[in-house]
């Protein structure tokens, strides 16, 4: 039996959908359907839509995928929940593939219109893609989801069961199928990284990601916001894979500081992930006039951490429109030497750019005074 995308049907104009990852988070896969009617969090959601969404059947049980995706962090079941919706109707299908080719633009009218679009843009705004969002276009960037080295895994297994729910006869491979039909594109990914991405767990760079990102032109240079959405910091089987264990003590060391500077500043001084016309900043501490940027390297090595670190707060606060910027801070894992400080200070007093270095020990979960 052939494909047929025109099958994927759920409805596209019940609001809410966003609301399941919430569900998820707290509930068992199997126990979401109990909760639909306002009882946590006053959430209300349409039964059809979230058995459609979540692929649960007709006995009311879900997908396995749906608890193991909750070990992660609540960005990450929205994630999931995301490309769920999307591979929910042929026409978001069509519109996300279509936004991606338009530079990461969904148009109203363009595929999707009316209730339709403002659901979905909706969506896009609550689960932290969204760049500008007006009641004509949402703009959006999803490159957070391809950092992430246990996702594809899952996304996967998404896959399958939506193209069966489509009539996928499974005579091809997955990835086969998905090119077959072009679906590479909802991802931004040409044939070949879509398979190194969806099998491999293959890690792109920034540059290889821009296909994914919107262009983005906050007047003030950032979009500040207040808070923090925990990531996966659990044990993984990251033996030989560097990068992907250094993404796992980042993670640890961006919520211990950012609870750290929380007791220092308040809440609605410290958030992460914050974006700006350059990129996301690990952690951003609003002042009265001005920001101060905070960005975490994993390194054993001071000099590689403040290398590293230094390139990437200079292009997020200075690079074209920027935002007003007092100081720049690199956070590191690892104690400061006499050739860091005086190197820090140095730029500092000879070029003028505010840069310091922050010890966070993660023994003690204590973060040392800027130097």
């Amino acid at each position: 039996m052939a494909t047929v995308l025109k099958k994927l049907i759920v409805s596209l104009t019940k609001h809410g959908a966003h609301k399941i990852a919430f569900l998820l988070q707290k509930f068992d896969k199997d126990d979401i359907l109990n909760h639909l009617k306002g009882d946590y969090m006053d959430i209300h959601i349409d039964s059809a839509q979230t058995r459609g969404i979540l692929s649960i059947n007709q006995a009311g049980i879900a997908p396995d995928l749906w608890n193991e995706i909750k070990k992660y962090g609540l960005e990450d079941v929205m994630d999931l929940v995301f490309v769920a919706i999307v591979f929910s109707h042929h026409d978001y299908i069509d519109a996300f593939k279509k936004g991606i080719s338009e530079k990461c633009v969904i148009k109203r009218g363009d595929v999707i219109y009316g209730k339709a679009y403002t659901n979905f843009a909706y969506i896009i705004e609550q689960f932290g893609f969204a760049i500008d969002h007006t009641s004509e276009y949402i703009s959006f960037d999803i490159s957070r989801i391809f950092h992430k080295f246990y996702v594809p895994e899952l996304v996967a297994k998404l896959l399958v069961i939506k193209l069966t729910e489509a009539g996928w006869d499974k005579q091809n491979t997955l990835v086969e199928e998905c090119v077959r039909l072009d679906l590479n594109s909802v991802f931004g990914l040409n044939p070949t990284d879509f398979k190194d991405w969806l099998i491999d767990a293959k890690e792109f760079d920034d540059q290889q990601l821009e296909v994914v990102k919107s262009k983005r032109n906050f007047k003030s240079g950032i979009r500040f916001k207040a808070g923090h959405n925990p990531k996966f910091e659990g044990e993984v089987d990251v033996r030989t894979q560097s990068q992907r264990k250094a993404t796992l003590i980042h993670n640890k060391i961006q919520t211990a500081v950012y609870k750290i500077l929380l007791g220092e500043f308040g809440q609605h001084a410290i958030g992460t992930e914050v974006k700006t016309n350059n990129g996301s900043v690990d952690i951003v501490r609003k002042t009265p006039d001005s920001y101060i940027f905070y960005e975490i390297k994993t390194s054993s090595s001071v000099k590689s951490n403040i290398r590293q670190g230094l390139s990437q707060l200079l292009e997020y606060a200075y690079w074209g429109e920027a935002a007003k910027v007092s100081e720049l801070i690199i956070i590191g894992p690892c104690q400061s030497n006499d050739p860091a400080k005086k190197y820090l200070e140095k730029l500092r007093t000879e070029f003028n750019i505010p840069v310091f270095y922050r010890y966070y020990n993660p023994d003690r979960s204590v973060l040392a005074p800027k130097e």
